[in-house]
């Protein structure tokens, strides 16, 4: 019975948008697999405390930074950071590193905190530094780059059992409360993780933010960037997993958050910038899209391109980003309606359009 409401609510959902989610068919989806988009990479195991000892350890009122610079810029072996439970406040950057791992607790990924509360428009210096790895020298504001509590732009890196957060919105509601000069119009971007690299791993990880969470990136034009996310949570509201890398969810959950927004402003899930020549972009599998109570059925839109660097009226096909991405045998909740047009304004349209399911259920 409830899965026949869950089903009637979502079909309503969907007719009142006037326009079904574009499916693929079985042969299309054959090429959206996990498999596919990571090619020859095979996931090295995850490091494991109890069968080898960390090679560094950080206690609360430690520097988490301290220790990943201690970490070599270049070796075949994998180094590991244990976190111990606690919340570690400030910026994290994660450059030209060995294989690294950094672990928190096992059992509870919400033990370890690594937080900041930095924003695209907060005021800086011209020449103040926006981010340990993103100088952004000359501008008077953050910029969304640069708001990113923790950037990862090494190859071979893994997270695992633990949270990365911005909290930079967390005292908006309804709204109201922004900092001077931010609201729904710009400036409220908080970043809580930036990943630039490739053959990158999240297990049990906790990603927490409100606008642009997650920023899943290429660390050049061309260069590869594999990241794979399993066993996770990953929660915001607006364009909140985006970027240009061959990004992988898989058994894991997607929250869109509730209650910081303009009543009747609705949210957004996902945002690919995918280049036109490429053919894998984000690919989400095997789990949960969820929305927090407060959330109209319909009023999350499951994504947009994101024409980066393209204004209004100005997209090329075949030279302008043209996002990908798949969601497959999933769950989606009633919270979610069709995808949005593109941050160019460009409507949805089935000629150019990358954006499609494949087997999901309410």
């Amino acid at each position: 019975m409830r899965l026949a409401l869950a089903l009637s609510a979502w079909l309503a959902v969907t007719a009142a948008h006037g326009q079904a989610r574009p499916q693929l068919s079985a042969e299309q989806a054959a090429a959206h697999t996990a498999a596919a988009y990571l090619g020859d990479w095979t996931p090295a195991p995850l490091a494991d405390l109890a069968a080898t000892p960390p090679d560094f350890v950080v206690q609360p009122g430690e520097s988490v930074q301290a220790a990943v610079n201690k970490v070599p810029g270049h070796g075949s072996r994998r180094w590991v950071i244990q976190i111990q439970p606690g919340t570690y406040r400030g910026p994290i950057c994660i450059k030209d590193k060995a294989p690294l791992a950094l672990v928190g607790t096992p059992l509870d990924a919400a033990a370890v905190v690594l937080v900041d509360n930095r924003f695209s428009g907060k005021p800086k210096g011209e020449r103040e530094a926006a981010h340990p790895c993103i100088p952004e020298l000359g501008k008077p504001t953050i910029g969304t780059s640069g708001s990113t509590t923790m950037l990862v732009q090494s190859d071979d890196v893994q997270l695992i059992s633990l949270t990365v957060a911005n909290d930079a919105m967390d005292g908006v509601r309804r709204g109201e409360a922004y900092p001077p000069g931010v609201g729904e119009s710009g400036g409220a971007q908080a970043v809580a993780l930036t990943l630039a690299g490739d053959r990158i791993q999240l297990d049990n990880v906790r990603l927490l933010g409100h606008q642009d969470t997650l920023f899943a990136r290429r660390p050049g034009p061309n260069e590869p960037a594999r990241q794979l996310i399993r066993h996770s949570l990953i929660a915001g509201d607006v364009d909140f997993i985006f970027g240009n890398a061959v990004l992988v969810i898989e058994h894991s959950t997607i929250l869109t958050r509730a209650n910081r927004r303009t009543p009747g402003h609705g949210g957004i899930i996902l945002a690919p910038s995918t280049a036109p020549d490429v053919n894998q972009g984000f690919l989400v599998t095997r789990s949960r899209l969820v929305g927090e109570p407060g959330i109209a059925p319909g009023a999350t839109s499951l994504g947009r391109a994101w024409d980066a660097g393209v204004k209004a009226g100005t997209w090329q096909a075949g030279s302008s980003p043209n996002g990908l991405a798949v969601v497959r045998d999933s769950e989606i909740g009633a919270h979610v309606g069709p995808w949005n047009a593109s941050t160019s304004r460009r409507l949805f349209d089935a000629a150019t359009n990358r954006l499609s399911e494949f087997n999901n259920r309410p």
